[in-house]
């Protein structure tokens, strides 16, 4: 019997993990390093507006200087984001690799 709540006990924690892994981002932010890289090479991305709360979410993914300088280190991505309706200074956050480069602006 001890052996059966042993293992529930740990199927709940592991659940519980994985949830709260969930809920710490909302947003499909993969590893911020190959993120920032594919800011580089990116030819086109899709910005998507987003509150201040979801802003300050992405924070914890995010440095926003080096989002932001990145950016302006690409003409293409200027040209796409102000296409777009936003300016560098508008974006907040990136997610994605550099077939599907999704930019975050507040």
């Amino acid at each position: 019997m001890n052996i059966f709540k042993t293992f529930a006990l740990t199927a709940t924690l592991l659940a519980g993990g994985a949830t709260a892994t969930l809920a710490a981002s909302p947003y499909d932010v993969m590893d911020g390093v190959s993120s920032l890289g594919s800011i580089q090479e990116a030819r086109g991305a899709t910005v998507l507006q987003v509150n201040a709360n979801e802003a300050f979410t992405l924070k914890f993914d995010n440095d926003v200087s080096s989002v932001q300088a990145r950016v302006k280190n690409n003409p293409s991505l200027i040209e796409t984001i102000e296409r777009q309706g936003y300016t560098i200074e508008q974006i907040v956050g990136v997610a994605g690799d550099l077939n599907s480069l999704t930019l975050y602006a507040l």
